[in-house]
């Protein structure tokens, strides 16, 4: 990943490592070595499956200046030599950062993250020079490096926040320094590891305690959760929501197969191009931000028209009379109801649900997995696709409940792919959902295929 301008000097001071070697030409940085650019600085980060010392060389061999490792390890050739090299990788972001005086954007929450900051994205650099999160690039490695991507063109940085524990979001915010803080929701996610939903909006609220006097915190109002830690901080606060009195309130809402319209604080015709009451949520805190740069509402509307959505998010695709809503990217309880409800009113012969694990959930797990089952019954589904040992609780739920339809488990997910796609046909409509690990994407690319070939 190319970095401009970036020193040797500076990657030292930052990382306070030390370095043996010849000095080279730094182009960027990299934690892959298998992706790594000639010059780029390799960061041999420790993961749960893997630890990139053991790639040192190959980065090297594929053209990397320098490999920053922890101590301890012994090598020969150009090593920067630190305490802790994701530490080192914050540490270098957080000083890169200080280098721009831009304003930044910071959006967590349960979910809606990513299309949240697509939304303010899209808005806002028909005037800015934006620079957003890569990807999906949110966390702990992936901050850092969307971070240093910023450049002296840069007026605004929009970047995204995720989490699975305490402090991480701290962290986090030392490292971007937003003046706008964004939370969507506290939803009933990562539990494995933060063991309740208060927890979940305390590990939240760390972006809006970093929030400094004269800066600004936009919240959900219909989320009590949200407007619990929103209570007490130094932060201004601007509210958006649907249900409650807010600085931006969505009305008039009418649903749409391919989108919606919605009125703010009574203005109508606005119209957005993606689809469930969420999305409606995730542009009313995209068009409350857009307010704070100056965006009227005929900017804001004339851009909400040629949104595209996000990949993976609840993308509605129609092929031979088919509809696919490929919504594959993850899944918590939240979530998934929310899929499963727009899904449900959809038009078509059939609604069939392809569902893969939810996973982090921990000792709730079997409970949330056992309502998908109530939910699948009563939202109409008539034939359902299950992956992975947890969905086992939703199988378990669907009997129980008296599901006349057909149920399918499945412990390999290429077997998956082949019988869903023998399995649908004209007029039926699919959803394909689940949390990332379990890669249902490739499930949802097989049968596009399958139908696109289909004689």
């Amino acid at each position: 990943m190319k970095v401009e301008g970036l020193t040797l000097n500076f990657i030292l001071k930052a990382t306070g490592g030390k370095c043996k070697g010849v000095r080279k030409k730094i182009t960027g940085v990299s934690v892959d070595s298998r992706t790594i650019g000639k010059g780029e600085v390799f960061f041999a980060l420790r993961g749960e499956r893997y630890d990139g010392h053991s790639f040192c060389e190959q980065a090297l061999d594929n053209g990397a200046s320098w490999v920053v490792i922890e101590k301890g390890f012994c090598r020969a050739g150009n090593f920067i030599k630190v305490n802790d090299t994701l530490k080192a990788l914050g540490n270098l972001a957080k000083m890169w950062r200080q280098k721009f005086n831009i304003k930044c954007i910071a959006i967590t929450g349960t979910s809606g993250k990513t299309t949240t900051r697509g939304i303010i994205s899209h808005i806002l650099k028909s005037r800015y020079n934006c620079c957003e999160s890569i990807k999906n690039y949110n966390n702990l490695i992936g901050l850092p490096l969307s971070v240093l991507q910023i450049h002296k063109k840069t007026d605004i940085a929009i970047l995204e926040m995720g989490m699975n524990r305490l402090r991480e979001i701290k962290r986090l915010s030392s490292i971007a320094d937003p003046h706008t803080g964004v939370i969507t929701n506290v939803g009933r996610g990562h539990l494995e590891f933060l063991g309740s939903i208060q927890n979940v909006a305390k590990a939240k609220s760390e972006l809006l305690h970093y929030l400094k006097k004269g800066e600004v915190a936009v919240l959900n109002s219909d989320d009590p959760y949200v407007m619990k830690i929103g209570s007490k901080i130094k932060a201004e606060v601007i509210t958006y929501g649907i249900e409650n009195p807010s600085d931006f309130r969505g009305g008039k809402v009418m649903i749409r197969k391919k989108g919606s319209r919605f009125a703010v604080n009574g203005e109508e015709a606005f119209y957005l191009p993606l689809l469930g009451k969420i999305n409606i949520y995730n542009a009313l805190a995209a068009i409350a931000v857009s307010s704070l740069f100056g965006f009227g509402s005929k900017d804001i509307k004339d851009r909400l028209k040629s949104l595209k959505p996000e990949p993976l998010r609840l993308n509605r695709i129609k092929i031979r009379g088919i509809t696919i809503f490929n919504d594959s990217y993850n899944a918590n309880p939240d979530s998934m109801d929310a899929a499963l409800s727009v899904v449900a009113t959809a038009e078509g012969k059939r609604k069939i649900a392809c569902l893969g694990d939810m996973l982090e959930l921990g000792k709730e797990a079997v409970k949330f997995h056992t309502e998908v089952g109530k939910k699948l019954r009563e939202y109409g589904f008539n034939l359902i696709f299950l992956y992975g040992p947890l969905s086992l609780h939703i199988l378990k739920s669907i009997k129980n409940s008296g599901f006349k339809g057909k149920v399918f488990h499945f412990k390999d997910r290429k077997n998956l792919g082949k019988v869903l796609s023998n399995a649908v046909r004209k007029g039926d409509v699919v959803l394909i959902k689940g949390s990332h690990d379990n890669r249902l994407d490739i499930v949802a690319d097989e049968l596009i295929r399958n139908i696109k070939g289909r004689n």
